[in-house]
């Protein structure tokens, strides 16, 4: 991309703001910088939190040294790009080899990589079928926008929010559940937007408005049991203590519990999870489920009763600690499906625990999915809805292990540790 071109998907104005906001809050030295996420590690850490921080390859190869320091201190260091530009912007091969350029340097400083956010959250399809297979575990690079968060954008314009929701291109949580899925058999883990840049320089909101807007993201995805993946920039570290604090506190007082944790340990549990399986027999009284799974897997039961062996969860939800279960046959506790169920709907419900029934006997299921009902469910938020509202038996998988109700992950983009760094972005190959 020509210099030219950079400026323009900008614009002058845009530019000059982030160039005045930066020379406050970079040096010539990476001191600077490395002393703000020096503070930053020591904050998250007393909450017991490590982040996953998005460096570029050619970060890590100008700074191995803290690189490094970062990951000894607990953070996963994730891939952002090689040099940080929109690879959009760019030709299908100079976007892969963005990507496997920066893996590479990452080997070469013996750094994992077991995933990537693109720049800009600048990822297609197209580049994602064009990586090495195996290259990486996981991606994170859909953006999501938090429900309520409209009312207050279009009240206050901003050139640099607009600017940077133009280039996340976010989806709506209203429509959108903000949970991974399996996507070019890597784990997709979304975004949740606005990040700190759009709300402290977009918004001007200070460390009380930031955390208020994230402590209402944390208990929205709590309460329908999602993924928060906090998204800040280092260059705002030290304005994020007091926000930090405030929304690490709360996510430890909530019961059932929030996973806190990092990106890469959100990629294992979701492949994990995928391998839990059910066996479903004939008793003379009704039906025994048998469930193989990770002795992490959180089981739940509704309608069912104390069932013996189960204790109460969260609503109407009971924990089953055994993995043997008997039910009676009818209603069956299962989301039955009709046969003209498209296989995308057949493999979102299975990846969000649901137990499928797509036998003879699918008609018999407490809650029943066919063409007809789906055309009248027009996102996957009311098809959750749906099932939910229900009062009818069910036995499910939960999304997280081990009882927690949701998951939140703090995540960083080191786009630059000096001036340098930064001001020779727009110059890069």
């Amino acid at each position: 991309m020509k210099v030219k071109e950079w400026f323009a998907l900008r614009g002058p104005e845009y530019v000059c703001q982030r160039a005045i906001a930066l020379l406050k809050r970079y040096g010539v030295t990476p001191s600077q910088a490395a002393h703000q996420m020096d503070a930053c590690m020591a904050t998250l850490a007393k909450y017991g939190c490590t982040p996953t921080l998005f460096t570029p390859g050619r970060i890590v190869q100008r700074h191995p040294l803290f690189v490094r320091h970062l990951r000894d201190t607990g953070a996963e260091i994730a891939v952002h790009g090689y040099d940080h530009f929109d690879l959009k912007a760019y030709p299908l091969a100079v976007a892969r080899d963005q990507l496997v350029w920066a893996a590479q340097v990452f080997e070469e400083h013996g750094i994992e990589a077991h995933g990537f956010r693109c720049p800009y959250l600048s990822c297609t399809d197209e580049i994602l079928d064009a990586l090495p297979k195996g290259l990486f575990d996981y991606t994170s690079n859909k953006a999501i926008c938090w429900e309520g968060f409209a009312s207050t954008h279009d009240s206050n314009p901003s050139l640099i929010f607009d600017t940077l929701y133009r280039f996340y291109q976010p989806r709506s949580s209203r429509e959108t559940l903000r949970v991974p899925w399996t996507h070019f058999n890597m784990v997709e883990i979304p975004v949740c937007v606005p990040d700190d840049l759009q709300l402290h320089d977009g918004l001007h909101l200070g460390p009380e408005g930031i955390a208020q807007v994230w402590n209402q993201t944390l208990h929205q995805t709590y309460r329908r049991g999602e993924l928060f993946t906090l998204a800040f920039h280092p260059e705002l570290a030290s304005c994020h203590e007091q926000s930090f604090t405030v929304v690490l506190r709360e996510a430890r007082q909530l019961q059932p519990h929030v996973w806190i944790t990092r990106l890469r340990d959100i990629s294992d549990w979701w492949r994990e999870k995928a391998g839990c399986k059910v066996g479903i027999s004939h008793t003379s009284t009704g039906l025994r489920i048998s469930f193989s799974c990770s002795p992490r897997a959180t089981i739940l039961t509704r309608g069912l009763g104390s069932c013996g062996s189960a204790c109460m969860w969260d609503g109407a939800y009971y924990r089953l600690q055994s993995r043997i279960l008997d039910v009676p046959a009818d209603p069956r506790p299962f989301v039955g499906l009709a046969s003209d169920v498209p296989g995308h709907v057949v493999s979102f419900l299975q990846e969000q625990g649901y137990i499928l029934d797509t036998s003879e006997a699918a008609t018999h299921c407490g809650t029943y999915l066919d063409g007809d009902i789906l055309a009248r469910l027009t996102s996957e938020v009311e098809l959750i809805n749906y099932i939910e509202a229900s009062t009818s038996p069910l036995v499910r998988y939960w999304r997280w292990p081990d009882t927690a109700k949701s998951a939140m992950c703090i995540t960083g983009d080191v786009d630059a540790l000096t001036l340098l760094d930064y001001a020779s972005r727009p110059f890069v190959r």
